[in-house]
């Protein structure tokens, strides 16, 4: 799997936002080298067709052939299902320096089992979905590698760590070494059956997630799909292509409840029309500690959501959602996205069918893109809103949608909401710069339900920011001195001011962030052990 920060999906985005790419699922991520390969030679295939092909389709396709070389050549001589009977490669290597400064955010609410309760902490400011990196204020250093091992069709192990924080100082409280993604994949034809830390990215927003992201470290969980999009058998064909994810795992115990619990989720995507795709996902929290007072019926009633029980013996926490993207490419490539996300807490379900899908408590995201607003094409701008409910990431009996005390979705948090706006420009066909501003509120939930003062020292009330960034990156350049090696380049530099900072009204905060990512593909560090 491609980890979700490399520069392949800056690529594929590209190619699909300029419209060459037909089965492009931008909305599930991760996906396989080799899917990604096939949607090179997609786009290829249809610029071939094109009578007038953008300069900058061109140079991501040459990109991608670099990055995807070995894949690439499976694909073109039909050995997709005969590579190497073994194979390894250490892939990337990747240093970072982050500069941050500023009063981070933090929730927190009660705890004891039946009021709802979220306890979570923010980790880097204006820098969110890095999966869990710990730093601290000031300058921090990181960095990661990552490589796998296949034994032909049947297995591939691949794993990615990070070493982080300051060099000069071990922060308190956290941790060295982190691990990013490790697993082990068994390949089933078009099927990859997976054990272990994987990332994960759900749904079309592009600023935050608001069902499963990245922000939070990687948990453990055995997960199941398909490698290339495929068609449904029978009438349900019309659906079109489609792509699909499950998996099942196990949270953390830094709760004050239901400690270790369950979690299971699956996304489905789909695209019935050229210019439109839609997608449902589906996630439950049960169990753990003081929580699991059933039988192994109870357990799978929990699992498959057909019988979620009742709190007496084990609650549950569910979330579930729609979203839907509309593709208009004669106006200027104009992409509209809509997500609807519904979290249930107790009592706001509808009996019945409240179990199945959580129709109150939504959260609402959306925005539109449009790639092409110059006649040159090298220029985009994008709009986007959040408006986070209430109880958006709490529940009751520590089934609160956090892992390692970080979101697990959008890191915003509950009750809270956000409008975003950005402007892009390729200064040439490898570089682009964007400038985004954004505007945030923040409410406390004072309702004895929610927050609860007495886990503040003040009487808490709204608060606002306003802040901006400028991100920059240059794509593919050859490494000198490292034979075929690939280095990116990003740089980001954020600022925010927060008045009533976590809700006090006293605080005040001005956040600061500066980063540079340098990340080298290492493709000369690749061996076929065995012909």
């Amino acid at each position: 799997m491609i980890p979700l920060d490399s520069p392949i999906y800056d690529e594929l985005d590209t190619l699909n936002n300029l419209g060459y790419l037909d089965t492009y699922f931008p909305e599930e991520r991760p996906i396989a080298r080799v899917e990604a390969a096939r949607l090179t030679r997609e786009a290829e295939r249809n610029m071939a067709l094109s009578e007038d092909v953008d300069p900058l389709a061109e140079e991501m396709t040459r990109l991608l052939e670099d990055e995807l070389e070995v894949e690439l050549g499976w694909l073109r001589d039909n050995r997709e299902d005969n590579p190497p009977a073994l194979m390894a490669s250490v892939q990337r290597v990747e240093a970072q320096y982050i500069y941050s400064s500023g009063t981070r955010r933090f929730w927190r609410s009660p705890g004891n089992g039946s009021s709802l309760s979220l306890k979570a902490v923010e980790n880097t400011p204006l820098m969110d979905n890095t999966d869990g990196i710990p730093t601290a204020p000031g300058s921090n250093e990181v960095i990661r590698a990552g490589g796998w091992m296949g034994a032909g069709t049947f297995l591939t192990l691949y794993g990615e760590g990070a070493m982080a924080g300051p060099v000069t100082r071990q922060v308190d409280g956290q941790q060295r070494f982190i691990p990013i993604s490790a697993e082990s994949v068994v390949s089933l034809g078009n099927q990859a059956i997976s054990f272990g830390m994987e990332e994960k990215r759900w749904g079309p927003g592009y600023f935050a997630p608001l069902s499963q992201g990245a922000n939070a470290q990687t948990f453990p969980a055995v997960t199941w799909q398909n490698v290339h999009p495929k068609y449904l058998p029978w009438i349900l064909k019309y659906l079109g292509p489609g792509r699909r994810q499950i998996f099942m795992g196990q949270l953390d115990p830094y709760r004050p409840w239901a400690q270790h619990p369950w979690i299971v989720g699956h996304i489905l995507t789909f695209k019935p029309l050229p210019w439109f795709q839609f997608g449902t996902t589906r996630a439950i929290i049960f169990g753990g500690r003081n929580n699991d007072h059933y039988d192994l019926q109870g357990f799978f009633g929990r699992l498959t959501g057909f019988s979620t029980g009742n709190a007496s013996v084990g609650n549950t926490n569910s979330r579930a959602g729609v979203f839907l993207r509309f593709n208009f490419q004669k106006l200027r490539g104009l992409q509209l996205y809509q997500e609807m996300v519904g979290e249930d807490n107790l009592t706001n379900e509808i009996s019945g069918v409240g179990r199945f899908i959580p129709f109150l408590a939504v959260s609402y995201q959306g925005g539109f893109y449009i790639p092409r607003v110059t006649l040159d094409g090298r220029t985009d701008l994008r709009f986007e809103y959040s408006i986070l409910e209430p109880n958006y990431s709490l529940h009751a009996q520590g089934l609160y949608w956090v892992y390692q005390n970080q979101f697990m979705g959008d890191p915003l948090g509950p009750n809270a909401s956000r409008v975003s706006l950005s402007m892009g420009r390729w200064l040439d066909l490898r570089s682009k710069v964007t400038g985004a501003l954004f505007y945030t509120e923040q409410s406390p939930g004072l309702n004895a339900n929610g927050y609860s003062p007495g886990f503040y020292p003040y009487h808490m009330i709204k608060g606002h920011s306003v802040g901006g960034s400028v991100d920059f990156f240059r794509l593919g350049e050859h490494t000198p001195g490292t034979a075929d090696s690939i280095t990116t380049l990003r740089g980001r530099f954020g600022f925010e001011y927060v008045s009533h900072m976590n809700f006090d009204p006293n605080a005040s905060s001005l956040r600061l962030l500066f980063s540079l990512t340098a990340t080298v593909d290492t493709r000369s560090l690749h061996w076929e052990l065995l012909p």
